[in-house]
């Protein structure tokens, strides 16, 4: 009679193993997109914003100066007929922002990276709540800098010139359901001043590329 128990026993515990395996491939498969999905969004939201947080502190501990990467040459009346690149200037703070953001990205830990449970299985209600399932960000996968003007009025007879940095990353992250790469871009003004009278023709581009 023992020896029937044991066995019955033994029977639904594999019953339940194999049930249990069967509702944990079945909840796999229906929120796997949904956990790749949102994976991708945490990581390009968290990202963007390392990004452009990295790009204001180099602005405001004056790492970067508009008449360090452009010289404006004036004719005796004081109108400007000539707009040159320091590309030298431009290189060089491609190389070091892009080394900065990188760091920061490697950096980023686990915990912010994570998409809490809630978000996946009953949004609606519980978005942003729950334990988080991690989301590892394995390497960087490229970067790149680029440098390029914009120009639009100011007021009568003046142009506003602004150097804007466009940053790509692509970086490859870890979720549950294996590999992705994410691709995030973004942008900021980092230098700008008023040309009083006309824009001047000559002007040597902004848009040399250096990647990382």
């Amino acid at each position: 009679m023992n020896l029937r128990k044991r066995r019955r026993r033994r029977l639904m515990v594999a019953v339940l193993l194999v049930l249990a395996v069967l509702f944990f491939l079945l909840l796999r498969l229906r929120f796997a997109p949904m956990v790749e999905a949102l994976s991708m969004t945490t990581v390009n939201n968290e990202t963007a914003t390392l990004i452009n947080n990295a790009i204001d502190a180099y602005i405001e501990a004056g790492y970067i100066h508009y008449d360090r990467i452009i010289r404006l040459e004036k004719n005796a009346e004081g109108r400007v007929t000539a707009m040159q690149t320091n590309m030298t200037e431009v290189n060089r703070l491609k190389t070091e922002i892009l080394d900065e953001i990188n760091k920061e990205i490697v950096e980023l830990s686990v915990e912010d990276l994570s998409v809490p449970l809630g978000s996946i299985i009953m949004p609606e209600l519980f978005s942003g709540r729950g334990p988080g399932i991690p989301v590892k960000l394995m390497t960087i996968k490229s970067s790149g800098a680029e440098f390029h003007n914009s120009f639009s009025e100011a007021g009568i007879n003046q142009t506003l010139h602004q150097i804007i940095l466009d940053v790509g990353v692509t970086v490859t992250i870890l979720t549950p359901n294996g590999t992705e790469d994410v691709n995030i871009q973004s942008e900021a003004v980092v230098a700008q001043t008023v040309i009083v009278g006309e824009v001047p023709q000559t002007m040597i581009s902004l848009t040399e590329e250096t990647g990382g």
